[in-house]
């Protein structure tokens, strides 16, 4: 009698103790359903049948398991480390996608970790996009975090060796097949996985990349500086047939009517160094050529502390962060040989650009020789609010009135890439020109004196505007970037200074031949320059016209060089 009883009471409680070993695969269903069948029917469409369609499905399936196996490993803590690991690589994956609107690449991954300073400014400009990746990344949590119950809990004690080694060989095994195909090869798979493979990655390279300090300026100067102000200005998102200086159609800049004791050379469309803003402004600090530029990045001596070695004092003039933060993957290294950094914290974004040419007229008018760069707002996306109502002269415009705390967002909400949104776009780009470009030359040019100074303007990248047709929502960044995303403008002035650059140079200019020039300026040794850094913007050697669209080239990857197409930029982005 008392056996039957005990038997009946466990009967009783057998029923919800099955149902309590439900929940966690059921949650982990929940999830799955709710992250994959987007990314994997993509894989699958770009896949067809074939061998390859099959070798990823056995990758699904093996990832899969792997986060299952830690959802029962039995001891907890190790437990809930695999929750916060693969709910936090799935929230960075996810919440990437979201934001930029494709695939976390490694490319992009790290990207985002040369740009963590700015970790909260994205938050507060995405967290709407973030709120949908952290609410299932929670969802993951919970599903691996909970307790086993059922008769699995006493299944995978026997088991705890097996179920706790499962979800370390499933990571390493995705860390080492991307390593193996250069960072490619997890779209379709759990998000989870590319997040915790990249990081694993870039600790690697890391730790093998080679130590030790950065290099002191070691080429000789045989002369002083040839003008008593060298400036560097580099603008942001310009393409280049939208100015007067290398189209009929471009909006009128002073550039094209400049006083006659004002010299200007014009190198018309050149080719950036990449099409995106971080690459470009780091190979521009640091110079390198084409085929060492990582080499001289990593371990050259930036333009500073040529320039300080050089007896000038060196000023950065910031418009597009506030508050003493660095971009472009600046450091504290790098901040401490910059005599003067310069922000504008209480100014609005629309009127940064003229701050910054008022900045740059007083760092003129010093008798203190010097070096300058100047990062301006430009035109970076969201041109909305970038230009005050009085140059409003093409429209109709996108909406405005929301954007005008933004200097820069990849975020796109309100946007949806019809013709008739890239239209106002274009309008709404093409004022913001007449206003960051314009009348930013207006503002310099009335109160800088450039008697004993040379001027270089270009921009980061270019800009693809859609006027061809083409569908998507990005201008520039793209993994696969049409020519005009690497096509900027390039102009050099000077009011005293004999520029000295022969008529056959101009169609051979490039960003990469700014660092040697600007060298060759600060009085440094032109064949020792030449050696080092390759021909200066006044060579008329053969330049290859291409721009770098895989400018993180890492795991043994190489760079992809593109040619830019002169005639597309002159014509595929016209006037409305």
């Amino acid at each position: 009698m008392v056996q039957r009883q005990a038997d009946t009471a466990t009967d009783r409680h057998r029923p919800a103790h099955a149902r309590a070993g439900l929940v966690k695969p059921v949650l982990i269903a929940l999830w799955a359903a709710l992250v994959l069948p987007g990314p994997v029917a993509e894989r699958v469409a770009g896949l067809g049948a074939s061998a390859s369609l099959i070798a990823y499905f056995v990758l699904l399936g093996w990832t899969l398991l792997g986060i299952i196996a830690a959802a029962y490993i039995p001891s907890r803590p190790v437990r809930l480390g695999a929750a916060l690991v693969f709910a936090g690589g799935a929230f960075v994956a996810s919440a990437s996608e979201a934001i930029t609107g494709g695939f976390m690449t490694y490319d992009v991954f790290v990207t985002l970790l040369m740009s963590a300073g700015f970790a909260g400014e994205a938050a507060a400009q995405f967290a709407g996009r973030m709120a949908g990746p952290a609410a299932l990344s929670l969802l993951l949590a919970v599903a691996i975090g909970l307790a086993p119950a059922g008769r699995a809990k006493d299944r995978v004690q026997r088991l705890a060796p097996v179920v706790t080694a499962l979800p370390v060989l499933a990571l390493l095994s995705v860390t080492a097949l991307l390593f193996a195909r250069g960072g490619d090869g997890a779209r379709g798979i759990a998000p989870s996985y590319p997040t915790i493979a990249y990081l694993a990655l870039f600790a690697a390279e890391t730790v093998a990349a080679p130590g030790g300090p950065r290099e002191e300026p070691a080429l000789p100067r045989n002369g002083p500086a040839k003008a008593r102000h060298v400036v560097l200005i580099v603008d942001e998102s310009i393409a280049p047939a939208h100015l007067d200086v290398t189209s009929a159609t471009g909006i009128a800049t002073p550039l094209t009517s400049l006083p006659a004791d004002i010299a200007m050379a014009n190198f018309g469309i050149v080719p950036s160094i990449t099409n995106c803003s971080m690459g470009t402004n780091l190979a521009l600090r640091f110079g390198g050529r084409r085929d060492n530029y990582r080499e001289t990045i990593a371990s050259g001596p930036s333009i500073w502390a040529y320039a300080r070695k050089a007896g000038m004092r060196t000023v950065y003039i910031d418009a597009q962060r506030t508050g003493g933060a660095l971009h472009n993957a600046m450091g504290e290294d790098e901040l401490a040989l910059i005599d003067a950094h310069i922000q504008f914290d209480d100014v609005a974004v629309v009127d940064r650009d003229m701050a910054a040419a008022d900045a740059l007229a007083r760092a003129l008018s010093s008798t203190e020789p010097s070096f300058v760069l100047v990062n301006k707002v430009g035109a970076h996306f969201p041109v909305h609010d970038k230009f005050p109502d009085a140059f409003m002269v093409e429209t109709p415009v996108l909406e405005r009135g929301r954007y005008g705390a933004i200097s820069d967002t990849g975020l796109r909400d309100g946007f949806d890439g019809t013709a008739q949104s890239w239209q106002r776009y274009r309008n709404s780009y093409r004022n913001t020109l007449r206003w960051n470009v314009g009348r930013f030359f207006e503002a310099l040019l009335d109160k800088a004196k450039l008697d004993d100074a040379v001027l270089i303007y270009t921009s980061d990248h270019g800009q693809d505007l859609h006027a061809n047709g083409a569908a998507g929502l990005a201008t520039h960044c793209t993994p696969e970037p049409r020519a005009v995303e690497g096509a900027v403008p390039l102009v050099v002035l000077s009011g005293g200074v004999e520029l000295a650059i022969p008529h056959e140079a101009l169609s051979e200019g490039s960003h990469y031949r700014i660092f040697p020039w600007v060298l060759a300026l600060m009085g440094y040794d032109r064949a020792a320059v030449r050696h080092r850094y390759g021909p200066a913007l006044d060579s008329t050697e053969p330049d290859p016209r291409t721009f770098n669209a895989r400018f993180n080239a890492r795991l043994g990857r190489q760079p992809v060089w593109l040619p830019i197409d002169e005639a597309e930029a002159s014509t595929t982005i016209a006037a409305r």
